[in-house]
């Protein structure tokens, strides 16, 4: 009986120890599966009329939906306002600056670098439609196609079925 007393209490031991170190590894795995995830991120730098397509690249995409594109070091993004500063980089004009960050920017896309239907391929059909605002429509399509991309908006004007600018907040 002594030996089993002994077994006993060698064993309650073992185990007691066996469960607090599986308590101490299950906080230390839980502190870990909390690490930071990084949000998409587009940076741009340069003149966009010499070619434009990197409106279609999944990374601007994302981007955009995340909030985070920067034409030329300036953050751009519908949410910041400021005074009606304006600034123009390369090729890009700048609305509502303040320091390194823009409510909008609008930039001209090389001709017929990006068609319409590689929009919609990329950023689907729902989007909202306005008529061109200055001058008569030349072909079926012309106009102003406006599509809601996450945190971001971005407005492409598509003549002769091609994208000539784009607009982005």
């Amino acid at each position: 009986m002594n030996k089993i007393a002994k077994t006993f209490v060698a064993g309650s031991i073992v185990f007691g120890t066996a469960l607090g170190i599986s308590v101490s590894n299950e906080g230390v795995s839980h502190s870990q599966a909390q690490a930071a995830t990084t949000q998409p991120w587009y940076e741009y730098n340069g003149y966009t009329s010499k070619g434009g397509d990197f409106v279609l690249d999944q990374a601007f995409y994302n981007g955009l939906k995340a909030g985070n594109v920067e034409f030329n070091g300036i953050k751009v993004n519908g949410k910041y306002e400021s005074n009606t500063a304006t600034k123009t980089l390369y090729d890009q004009k700048f609305q509502q600056v303040d320091g390194n960050k823009a409510n909008n920017v609008a930039f001209d896309i090389q001709n017929k670098a990006v068609s319409f239907k590689d929009i919609r391929v990329q950023y689907g059909q729902n989007y909202k439609y306005q008529e061109p605002m200055n001058g008569e429509k030349k072909a079926k399509g012309d106009g102003l196609y406006g599509y809601d991309v996450g945190k971001g908006h971005i407005v492409f004007y598509v003549s002769d079925g091609y994208v000539k600018s784009a607009t982005l907040s």
